[in-house]
């Protein structure tokens, strides 16, 4: 049977973890889109392919339209995807998860989500579009995580949590069940959230509490 083929978007380290990730899963790669290499740039194995304008027409020049966003930062991930949709409406953008993930077969994932190795989504829980479930991390029972959040490394949610969109959750934290985290947080890491934590806030600590207001959740990465 012939290997679906795959182009990612970018070529940071996350986006080498789904490389990985797609190998194991049995696709394709035609290379990486990266505005700031060269074309023709080796990344583990593969060639950049050149930038955003190889999209235009894709399926024609390489055969696919399977895009997968390898773009860690949650504001530049939503502008990836806009950018994406608007050069080329056909593209496709299929979720990734790991072989090496458990992910109930009653569990919901919405398009361009990537849950990588040793994860665990649990039985009736929906992932929105766009969010990353990073290695080794819980996600209970009903627990609706809406799109575009990173929930990052080592990561323990309990059941019947709801976390709104743009929301990042550092490593090691945990969210005790029943919980409701607003949108565009973030969530320190190795936090305990025993409390629902409204929008647009910075919370640390054990337990989590409010560490700054109207917070930006691009100051994590910038």
């Amino acid at each position: 049977m012939k290997s679906e083929k795959i182009i990612i978007f970018g070529s940071s380290g996350h986006a080498k973890s789904i490389a990985e990730t797609l190998e194991k899963l049995g696709f394709d790669i035609i290379g990486f889109i990266d505005s700031y290499l060269p074309k023709g740039k080796n990344v583990l194995g593969y060639k950049t392919i050149g930038n955003e304008n190889e999209l235009i027409d894709c399926q024609i020049k390489y055969g696919t339209n399977n895009i997968v966003v390898g773009v860690g930062d949650i504001q530049g991930r939503k502008e990836v995807v806009e950018k994406i949709r608007k050069l080329n409406p056909d593209i496709v953008f299929p979720p990734v998860i790991s072989p090496e993930a458990k992910v109930s077969k009653y569990a919901r994932i919405g398009e361009g989500t990537v849950i990588l190795c040793n994860s665990f989504v649990n039985v009736e829980c929906v992932i929105g579009k766009f969010c990353i479930v990073n290695t080794a991390s819980i996600i209970e029972h009903n627990t609706v995580i809406s799109d575009f959040c990173t929930i990052s490394p080592a990561v323990n949610i309990g059941g019947d949590v709801k976390i709104d969109e743009f929301t990042f959750i550092g490593s090691s934290a945990t969210i005790i069940q029943k919980r409701k985290i607003g949108k565009c947080v973030v969530v320190g890491a190795g936090a305990i959230v025993t409390r629902n934590i409204p929008d647009k806030v910075l919370a640390v600590g054990i337990p989590a509490i409010v560490k700054q207001e109207n917070y930006s959740n691009n100051q994590i990465f910038r």
